[in-house]
């Protein structure tokens, strides 16, 4: 596993921790599948062709799955906590199509275009852990966007921290419309120069991010929030990991940053006692 798979590991993990059993190991599922999908497109062990091929068997499984008769272990785990949650299909097929953009796509001309992106590798998995954690007062639109502003915060994150990382795959998440107006250029990027025009490009994505987290909050009713606590828990962990990053004035082209799990301790008790309604 590679380190990025085991962080993201971790903090999952870290968030499902308050979880029951049924709706922890329903998430497990979950997330065995999702880094499935995604091992298919990032481990660089397959040739697109062949990564392709993966993929389409995937969207069939998932329609073997939803007819009751999976047949592979990762769907068959599945199929309990589809059945029980009544998970949407379209969410599993949209984690598929976005890990695929990544098998085209290396830059994005806009922030749209990296929205469908997020839609599909970041989103979906809001939309199925959502439907898993259970909420009782928020509207369903409302929760829904929820989801949306969630994955789209957490995804951004992933982008800001991940920027050298990135380069080392010939990939950019940077919208060249937000390099455009930060006075930055994609060769500056690939010639990893820390300008100011670069701080200014980070500082965009930032605000965008911290923007997403709020109103991912500003979304839910209040009673809901002791149910939502596992995405709250990573949400503080993201969100502590995003201000540490613009603390050390956005050092992403050259290294990848990461918290102590002290640290992610101490924000998932913030969580909780944000969660549970206790401020200060």
């Amino acid at each position: 596993m590679s380190p990025q798979a085991a962080e993201k590991r971790s903090n999952f993990f870290l968030g499902f921790a308050f979880l029951p059993k049924e709706k922890k190991e329903a998430l497990a599922a979950v997330y065995g599948y999702c880094r499935l999908i995604d091992d298919i497109v990032d481990s660089g062990s397959l040739p697109k062709e062949d990564a392709r091929k993966m993929l389409d068997f995937w969207r069939a499984e998932i329609d073997r799955l939803y007819a009751g008769a999976p047949t592979h272990s990762i769907s068959s785990r599945l199929l309990p906590a589809v059945e029980r949650f009544k998970l949407p299909k379209e969410a599993f097929l949209e984690m598929i199509r976005g890990c695929e953009m990544d098998l085209d796509q290396t830059v994005y001309k806009t922030f749209a275009e990296l929205e469908s992106y997020m839609q599909g590798v970041a989103c979906s998995v809001g939309r199925l852990s959502v439907a898993i954690f259970g909420y009782k007062h928020t509207d369903p639109s409302r929760m829904a966007e929820f989801a949306q502003c969630f994955g789209y915060a957490f995804q951004l994150t992933n982008i800001i921290r991940d920027v050298g990382a990135d380069l080392e795959m010939g990939r950019v998440y940077l919208p060249e419309e937000d390099m455009k107006e930060a006075g930055y250029s994609r060769d500056q990027l690939i010639h990893r120069d820390h300008s100011l025009a670069f701080d200014r490009l980070m500082e965009l994505e930032y605000r965008r991010a911290k923007a997403f987290y709020q109103r991912g909050r500003n979304l839910v009713d209040f009673r809901d929030r002791p149910s939502l606590l596992p995405a709250e828990v990573m949400a503080h962990v993201y969100e502590g990991l995003l201000d540490d990053i613009k603390a050390h004035e956005f050092r992403v082209l050259f290294q990848r940053s990461s918290l102590t799990p002290f640290r992610k301790l101490a924000l998932a008790f913030k969580a909780w006692l944000y969660c549970h309604g206790i401020h200060g």
